[in-house]
């Protein structure tokens, strides 16, 4: 760090864009809820002071979403739009967007989540004396106000495959102020550029979620910090429901890579059948008819 820097470069350092939003859209179709969902998102994203520049990964959509994706593009100079090819997970999608990114700080948001006014700042503002590398989330609620559970609280280890398998909901916190969590959800999550890229962003082996856990756990192991700000949040119009064997898919790749003690690694060694037997009793129980492999 320069002790005397020059004009030029604390010039340069102003200048800078502080937030870059990436945004994966994902198989949306003309007219559909999806597509409304990504226009209020975009609106919110858009009018958030702490956002310089948006990213949208256009991965997979209907040609009439991509055309008005670029008809965005071409009306607004914060506005780009980056090509994924169908395949793409969402790790991939959203390492593309993050290499176009040009401010200090990359914000992953969902294209069903709608972002409260100033929940950036507040996001960014929690981890200033916060250990490196940083990953930040924030709080996510439904329509109806009540709280998704985007914050994993405790340690994370091979075993907490268990309980997101289960849908096993954390404790919900009493205290409005920010604090230090396993691990914060990708729909709504603010990285410093540089620590993403020192972590080597979403690993890419992950086919649909649960990367955003990796992400985390390699943070805290590095000796970084994960944390979650109550008082910046968002509204999740939709839920998807990732079942199957592609949800167990990157459960047992988490349970595989964050492995430890020898009991972790016993278990990351038959995770996937695990897993799958425990997610398709939890099904039964609850009426759900079986999910597709």
């Amino acid at each position: 760090m320069d002790q005397f820097p020059s004009r030029e470069r604390a010039t340069a350092l102003a200048l800078e864009p502080r937030v870059s939003a990436v945004i994966v859209a994902r198989g949306l179709g003309p007219g559909k809820a999806g597509q409304a969902h990504l226009d209020l998102c975009l609106r919110s994203v858009l009018v958030e002071p702490w956002v310089d520049d948006v990213i949208i990964v256009d991965n997979g959509n209907a040609p009439e979403v991509s055309s008005a994706l670029r008809a965005l593009q071409a009306d607004r100079r914060d506005v780009r739009i980056v090509g994924a090819p169908i395949a793409a997970s969402f790790a991939v999608a959203s390492n593309m967007g993050a290499a176009q990114a040009r401010g200090r700080w990359v914000l992953f948001i969902s294209p069903d989540v709608v972002l409260r006014r100033g929940a950036v700042q507040r996001m960014a503002a929690a981890g200033a004396d916060a250990r490196e590398p940083l990953v930040v989330g924030g709080r996510l609620t439904d329509t109806s106000g009540r709280e998704r559970p985007a914050a994993h609280l405790g340690q994370l280890n091979a075993f907490s495959a268990i309980a997101v398998a289960m849908d096993v909901a954390p404790p919900a916190g009493k205290k409005r102020r920010a604090r230090n969590v396993g691990a914060v959800s990708s729909a709504l999550m603010l990285v410093p550029r540089e620590h993403f890229q020192t972590l080597g962003g979403f690993d890419a082996g992950f086919a649909t979620d649960y990367a955003d856990l990796d992400l985390c756990h390699r943070a805290a192991s590095a000796g970084g910090s994960v944390v979650f700000q109550p008082e910046a949040s968002g509204v999740q119009l939709a839920r998807r429901d990732v079942r199957g064997r592609r949800r167990i898919q990157g459960l047992a790749l988490f349970a595989a890579k964050s492995a430890r003690t020898p009991a972790e690694r016993a278990f990351a060694f038959v995770a996937r059948p695990v897993l799958l037997t425990l997610v398709a009793l939890k099904d039964f129980v609850a009426g759900r008819p079986p999910a597709p492999r």
